[in-house]
């Protein structure tokens, strides 16, 4: 056993079981100088020819066993010199030496050495995280003024689980001093903290962690109204988003509520003209809001249902005669937007139709003067609105002159 005293009370140290022979000389003055992770020891010289060697032993605190173990044999009688690497920074060890001879028994123990390794080094003293930024979050910090620094390890916990931390990067060179963590969601909250790394592989503890958002999405716009009575043009308006750097709005329309909604146009402006060619056509809309970054903000859940200006209803034909062999037709509106008709006449040439059409008659009459006695004809009335809009035709009346027989 070697006892070693500390300060008011002692310490118990169990060594290997070594064969000590006692006539052989002790190891003494034994000095000690230090890193992070490496002891230098020195001692005096042992003049005997007796003596083959050294051994070294050391008591390690991170060990569970608490007790000495032989670290190195010095072969070599004339050596003064020994260093231990691989420790632990800011650590205390224990050295103790012997000498040996040829059949391997050993002094006494030296007086025990305790020698403390120097501290890790900080991390960095100041690290900052840009927020508000798109699908990211800029980390920027000092950069470290210790030389033997090679780079940061950056690492990131959600606020969920704050004490999760996973490493997301590792940043050479000890001038450098940003870190851009991407590809992260919309208004998502994260924590970060960064380690230095020296050149000999040493990480140190992390520095004070920080907090950081990304940007969230754009605000929707609001109040989205969709026009019916215009001919052949879907007028939209809406609220701006509140959203203070929306730079434009995004216009998505489907056929059917429920569906794929095809992007239809972009605009700076909070209305949008839809021209359509069909009247009476029915679209459902959404409007989006796009930020300065690209940021798109979501679709509303409901769309707003917009349609051009259905045709105007055909008219109702009241009357249909023939008289002085001249058909005369009368007619009744069925809504108030018809501002002119047009009469559409068919009829057969053997096995070829012919269709002739009366245009731009204002009353609710028409008289046909050009009828050829012994063929039927077909009338048709088509209403047509100030817009130029023609409603179907209306349901067909047929009229007839007889031929008059030749004497």
């Amino acid at each position: 056993m070697a006892i070693i005293a500390t300060g008011c009370s002692t310490k118990t140290i169990t060594q290997q079981a070594p064969q000590v022979k006692a006539d052989l000389p002790t190891v003494e003055s034994i000095r000690s100088i230090s890193s992070m992770t490496a002891v230098g020891l020195e001692w005096q010289m042992v003049p005997s020819m007796k003596i083959e060697g050294y051994r070294l032993y050391r008591l390690d605190p991170n060990s569970e066993e608490k007790k000495l173990k032989r670290i190195a044999q010095i072969k070599d009688r004339y050596s003064t010199h020994y260093v231990d690497t691989k420790l632990t920074p800011d650590t205390e060890y224990i050295y103790q030496m012997s000498t040996y001879d040829k059949e391997g028994y050993e002094s006494k123990q030296s007086a025990p050495v305790r020698v403390k390794t120097a501290p890790m080094i900080h991390s960095v003293s100041f690290v900052r995280a840009i927020t508000d930024l798109p699908n990211r979050i800029k980390l920027i910090w000092r950069p470290h003024q210790d030389l033997r620094v090679v780079g940061y390890i950056v690492e990131r916990a959600s606020v969920s689980k704050p004490n999760e931390w996973k490493k997301i990067a590792e940043i050479k060179n000890r001038l450098s001093a940003e870190y851009m963590d991407k590809k992260l969601g919309d208004g998502e909250v994260y924590i970060y903290r960064v380690r230095v790394k020296l050149c000999n592989g040493l990480v140190s503890e992390p520095s004070t962690p920080v907090k950081a958002i990304t940007k969230p999405l754009p605000q929707m716009p609001g109040h989205l109204s969709a026009s019916h009575d215009l001919p052949k043009t879907i007028h939209l308006e809406w609220k701006a988003s509140p959203t203070p750097d929306v730079v434009y709005y995004k216009i998505y329309r489907a056929p059917f509520e429920i569906g794929f909604y095809s992007y239809r146009a972009k605009t700076e402006g909070t209305s949008f003209e839809d021209h359509v060619p069909e009247d009476g056509k029915i679209y459902y809309y959404k409007v989006t809001a796009v930020d300065k970054d690209g940021l798109e903000s979501p679709m509303p859940d409901a769309p707003v249902i917009g349609s051009t200006l259905a045709k105007p209803s055909p008219p109702a034909i009241t009357a249909a005669k023939i008289a002085f062999n001249q058909a005369i037709i009368t007619w009744t509106p069925i809504d108030d937007r018809a501002e002119k008709y047009n009469v559409i006449r068919t009829h057969w040439e053997g096995l070829s139709k012919k269709e002739k059409v009366f245009t731009n008659i204002y009353g609710t009459k028409f008289v046909d003067k050009t009828m050829a006695p012994g063929i039927k004809y077909t009338y048709r009335i088509v209403a047509i609105d100030k817009n130029g809009i023609e409603s179907e035709p209306s349901k067909p009346v047929e009229l007839y002159i007889a031929k008059t027989e030749e004497k």
